[in-house]
């Protein structure tokens, strides 16, 4: 395996036809043509937020805009080659192979991002995304904003209101789900099977919030942030394509709090969020309900200069799972479980060029033989969610110094992602009862992201 990232780097280059010479750099597409600022202007390479990018965010996506234009419209795709140390049999995925295979455009979205009626304060992000894997389109992240000005205690104030499809995706920084690290990844990969209840509910759930940021002093900024979503009915799910979503009772409140310095090139954030959810065990929509509590405290700092930027993220959610409803049904082993989840993450970016990144991710809790029960290369012998892996990223962005003239929206990058585990599902040998270790599932993804 000493020289698979090499091997996935030369079939992605070779692959994928060149995209012509560049001459003008701009941001994310749709977002590019409304204000006319560079890519750097709002990105550390995609999807990272400069301190420029976060207050477009914060201010609804209106600036530069009017109204919706046809450049507003940006279309967004994927494509990546996947490589583990141990073959799966039977294949990767249905229709694939069981090893080194292409996933061509895994991904494609169209989206809309900018102005509705930048007078009323009224923006969007909209993404509509099809997974060429599972051959089915979905709705995805969908940010709706209207913001507005004002002052709180004769200091600058904005706040608004959102209708939104996932809690962190409204959030400034990347050191939250949402927008955080990975941000490609292989849909042919295996994954550990634990994770937060705050990942699961991407999409499947809609929901209307308010947030306020307040300038106490010109470098100090403090954020907050309250939400209410609800489980998409059935019927809406399936026709949104995330079907069948998972029912709650009631509503899931959500509220973020930060609190952001920026000063010459420097920026730095620290803050948390809360998530409360009572979801009913899965093909049940009536009785008792799960009480599931997601505590999370993260920090970002970034570095910025022309010549080269450095960013640094953490996060490091506390799980809290009471299965009241799912230990009634056998479907859990024990009455309250936990789990824990951190992720910390360093990248770099070179002449707006070349860029390297360091992640880490552990996720650990306490062994429930019925929630993670044995099986093949997703299973679990000891019943412990436990997984830990380390990725290196390399990429290689086109047009961070220029597009082609005849579209200067045009935005591209190659990468390489390799991903390490020494322990999944568990434990790192023989942590499916089948006899494959965890480092069966290290990963090289290599391939291009391409955006217009």
């Amino acid at each position: 395996m000493t020289n698979a990232p090499m091997r996935g780097l030369f079939i992605s280059l070779v692959a994928i036809p060149p995209i012509l010479f560049p001459c003008i750099a701009h941001a994310i597409p749709a977002f590019a043509a409304q204000t006319g600022e560079p890519c750097s202007a709002c990105h550390i390479g995609f999807p990272q937020l400069t301190p420029y990018g976060r207050d477009f965010k914060l201010e609804g996506y209106i600036a530069g805009g009017m109204f919706p234009s046809w450049k507003n419209i940006a279309i967004m795709s994927q494509t990546g080659y996947t490589q583990l140390h141990d073959k799966i049999a039977g294949g990767l995925k249905p229709g694939y192979k069981s090893n080194d295979a292409w996933a061509a455009a895994q991904q494609s979205s169209v989206y809309y991002g900018g102005a509705i009626d930048a007078k009323l304060g009224l923006g969007a992000f909209i993404q509509v995304t099809y997974d060429n894997v599972a051959k089915s389109w979905h709705w995805d992240n969908t940010d709706i904003r209207l913001a507005e000005p004002g002052t709180l205690f004769n200091k600058p104030l904005f706040y608004g209101f959102t209708f939104n499809n996932a809690p962190t995706v409204t959030d400034l920084w990347n050191s939250t789900p949402d927008w955080g690290y990975p941000f490609i990844h292989s849909y042919l990969a295996p994954n550990p099977v634990a994770s937060p209840q705050v990942y699961q509910l991407a999409q499947e759930v809609y929901g209307f919030g308010a947030y306020a940021a307040l300038n106490v002093t010109p470098e100090d900024m403090v954020y907050a942030e309250a939400d209410l979503y609800k489980s998409l009915p059935n019927q809406m799910s399936y026709a949104l394509g995330v079907g069948p979503a998972t029912q709650d009772d009631g509503v899931i409140p959500y509220a973020r709090l930060a609190f952001q310095r920026t000063w010459n090139s420097y920026s730095f954030e620290l803050g948390g969020y809360g998530l409360i959810d009572n979801p009913y065990p899965e093909g049940v929509v009536s009785g008792a309900t799960n009480h599931i509590t997601d505590l999370e405290v993260d920090t970002q700092f970034q570095w910025i200069e022309p010549q080269q930027a450095f960013s640094l993220q953490a996060s490091l959610i506390h799980e809290s799972q009471d299965w009241n409803a799912s230990y009634a049904q056998g479907l859990t082993s024990n009455r309250n479980d936990h789990l824990n989840d951190l992720t910390v993450t360093a990248s770099e970016l070179i002449h707006q060029t070349y860029g390297i990144t360091e992640s880490y991710n552990e996720i650990d809790g306490n062994p429930d033989d019925n929630l993670y029960p044995p099986g093949p290369i997703s299973g679990n012998l000891d019943g412990k969610p436990d997984s830990r892996s380390w990725t290196t990223e390399l990429d290689y962005y086109l047009f961070n110094k220029g597009g082609p003239a005849w579209l200067p929206w045009l935005n591209a990058k190659f990468f390489v992602e390799d991903t390490i585990y020494p322990t999944f599902n568990g434990g790192p040998n023989n942590y499916d009862g089948a006899n494959r270790s965890a480092g069966a599932n290290d990963t090289v993804f290599s391939g291009v992201w391409v955006a217009f």
